[in-house]
């Protein structure tokens, strides 16, 4: 016995501790080549170890220089510098794995997606089918203890071959303290990456093992949006569009319910600026914060406490029919698949925005600038009927705008405003007035306080319009040629004021009605009217009834000018005095045939009263009877019988003499009224229509240098 205790001694034991020695020895070398061997065997992919070490003293495993490459077996799929796991040998005896230490150093990994398919896909269509074929049912759950798992300079490369965009995150950092098989709650889980383009992104996780429920707090920083832009590209034609996203957000969801996901937090974008493809700045913002509330984004349900824009910037160009913001648009085809979503928005603010305007529609582009917009609105929702908001803005650095607006978000064409508009310069609207009346605005100012109401698409709105300190131009072409400068002159009042009453309507189911058409062809009537019967205008400078400065109206055969003409000759001087560029005439209308026969019939009373001594106006039938004596006629015409008694060559002299009477009776009472007056009287065309049957009066007529 004691000779064969002396040979184990001495040559089995240490020829087990030498073959033992090798073995350790030789392990890594062994390890390393056998996964580079058979490692696709396993995985599905050709992998290869530069290095396998083991520390048998502290239970250390390393592997160096781990790839596994893309089903091509070229390009490289994953690898990693370092991966170092300690292992407690101890707990193997009780059918437990303990890892004190899981470290993995420099992982790398690139993502490739084309259409709807990963290059990672057929690695888990290969380890679904092994897993399949290895299905052991076991009474026990494996037992498990990981201590110190980190994951440290990371790099996540992922390309998207369908819109050609590659994004990178470095600097890819995870830790968890401890994780163990009979562990309810995982917390301290943290995940810590940086973008390419500088940010981060950083969580702390927690995840409950026997719920099967999760929650998480992240926060992003200096996200550059520029990366997104080949997804936005399928919905909008930009050529670039640049921010940073910022926030801080909390997460929950569970495992067997997908869709129960729910976010809560605060989010920012700075700095954002969308250009289209001529490289123009058309959407911007100095930022845009979100106060997010419980939402659950996979079942389309939002809801936001308060949205606010700081500088929100848009560029808005008017071309034909349409505009720019609508051609950026790209059309999508309609799936017919009805899209439930519901949100709500308890307040949403704009600051300061931006809102550059261009026109093309009148030949030379009309450009205007609004700024220092302010709008607030209170529960936006996607189920709301009615909004209201209030708004402010400076109108081309001058002007300023409040206003009311209503409207139903699911028709803009049921709305209703309310606005007033303070120190609005006419010049700013030059290439508008220029296109339709020829006329530019050298000076004025306008305040405008207006009311506009759309139900079921018909226009109704009510415009009062105060210009102060009107000046224009001179004129030159226009689509409408109308009296713009003398309706203006004549509308002023005593402080220099003009009031306009513009009501406008329309039915916008028709397609040829345009606003802006519809309002200046509103104008124009509005102005063609007052220039053709200004003496409502008139006739409050000077406190009087506008019949009292039309004109002044005799009697046939009358030429004698009464207190009342007088006093109206007298109007017509102060009127000339308060408005003194303005030329103010007396058109003399008559229709003389008319006349005539009353003279005859005049001079033949005469001749009547001298023969009888009765008046002819009362003895008519013997005034006719009179007439048929001296013609020696049977029968005759009061009126044939007078013109053929007195003759055609006496009634025109004395019709003559009356004109000239009234003329030169008119322009000595002018004369007396005001010495320095320069109204003046004339006589129209005696074809003019005018003169049909009018009696003698002299009309006033007013115009101005156009």
């Amino acid at each position: 016995m004691k000779r064969v205790i002396k040979i184990i001694i001495f040559f089995i034991l240490p020829a087990f501790v030498v073959l033992l020695a090798v073995a350790m020895i030789a392990l890594p070398f062994v390890a390393k080549d056998y996964i580079n061997k058979h490692g696709k065997e396993y995985t599905g992919r050709q992998l290869s170890v530069d290095q396998v070490k083991i520390n048998y003293l502290t239970t250390t495993f390393n592997v160096l220089g781990f790839k596994m490459l893309e089903a091509d077996d070229r390009e490289t799929f994953l690898s990693f510098d370092t991966l170092t796991v300690d292992v407690n040998p101890i707990r193997l005896f009780s059918s437990e794995l303990e890892i004190g230490k899981l470290r993995l150093v420099r992982p790398e990994v690139t993502i490739t997606r084309k259409d709807s398919i990963f290059n990672f896909d057929d690695i888990i269509t290969f380890l679904n089918s092994k897993s399949n074929e290895d299905t052991v049912k076991t009474s026990e759950p494996f037992k498990y203890i990981l201590k110190n798992i980190s994951l440290e300079k990371g790099k996540l490369t992922f390309n998207d071959k369908g819109v050609n965009y590659t994004n990178v995150m470095t600097n890819l950092g995870f830790t968890l303290p401890y994780i163990s098989y009979n562990q309810a709650d995982i917390n301290e889980a943290g995940l810590k990456f940086y973008f390419e383009n500088g940010g981060f992104f950083q969580a702390k996780a927690g995840y409950n093992q026997t719920k099967g429920t999760y929650n998480a707090d992240f926060t992003v920083d200096k996200l550059d949006i520029s990366p997104l832009l080949p997804y936005v590209k399928d919905y909008y034609r930009f050529k670039s569009m640049t921010g940073l996203v910022e926030g801080n957000f909390h997460l929950d969801g569970s495992l067997s319910h997908p869709d129960s996901i729910k976010i809560s937090g605060d989010g920012k974008v700075n700095g954002f600026q969308a250009n289209d493809l001529s490289d123009r700045k058309v959407l911007g913002a100095r930022s845009a914060v979100v106060t997010l509330d419980d939402s659950y984004p996979m079942k389309y349900f939002f809801r936001m406490d308060k949205v606010t824009l700081t500088e929100p910037y848009i560029y808005c160009e008017m071309k034909d029919s349409t505009n720019n913001l609508l051609g950026l648009m790209v059309e999508t085809p309609d799936d017919g698949e009805p899209f439930n979503y519901y949100y709500k928005i308890n307040h949403f603010v704009i600051e300061d925005g931006l809102v550059d305007f261009r026109d093309n529609s009148y030949g030379d582009p009309f450009d205007y600038h609004f700024d220092k917009i302010s709008l607030s609105v209170d529960s936006v929702s996607s189920t709301a009927k009615w909004l209201t908001a209030y708004s402010t803005m400076r109108l081309n650095k001058r002007g300023n705008l409040k206003a009311e607006l209503g409207i139903n978000p699911s028709d803009p064409y049921e709305l209703k405003i309310n606005y007033v508009i303070t120190n609005f310069q006419l010049s700013d609207l030059n290439v508008i007035s220029r296109y339709y009346v020829g006329f530019p605005f050298v000076l004025g100012n306008m305040y405008y306080k207006g009311k506009t109401v759309i139900t079921a698409r018909q226009l109704i709105s009510e415009n009062k319009l105060i210009i102060r300190n009107a000046k224009l131009g001179k004129k030159r072409g226009g689509l409408m040629n109308i009296p713009l400068k003398l309706a203006l002159y004549v509308l002023k009042d005593v402080h220099g004021d003009i009031t306009l009453d513009l009501p406008v309507s329309g039915d916008l189911n028709d397609p040829k009605t345009k606003v802006g058409k519809l309002v200046w062809q509103v104008f124009k009537n509005f102005i063609v009217k007052i220039a053709a019967s200004p003496f409502r205008a008139l006739s409050g400078l000077v406190g009087v009834d506008p019949d009292e400065i039309k004109g002044i109206e005799f009697n046939y055969a009358d030429t004698t000018l009464t207190d009342r003409h007088l006093k109206r000759i007298r109007l017509f001087t102060e009127l000339e005095k308060k408005k003194p560029d303005m030329k103010v005439e007396l058109a003399y209308y008559n229709d003389p045939a008319l006349e005539k026969q009353e003279i005859a019939v005049e001079e033949a009373g005469k001749l009547f009263t001298a023969a009888t001594g009765a008046d002819f106006k009362k003895e008519k039938a013997r005034f006719t009877s009179f007439l048929a004596e001296k013609l020696q006629s049977d029968t005759v015409s009061m009126v044939p019988g007078s013109m053929k008694l007195i003759g055609n060559a006496k009634v025109d002299s004395i019709q003559n003499s009356f004109v000239k009477k009234r003329i030169r009776k008119i322009e000595q009472a002018l004369r007396a009224a005001d010495d320095s007056t320069r109204i003046k009287v004339f006589i129209p065309d005696p074809q003019a229509p005018e003169n049909v049957g009018s009696r003698p009066v002299f009309e006033l007529k007013y115009s101005i240098e156009e």
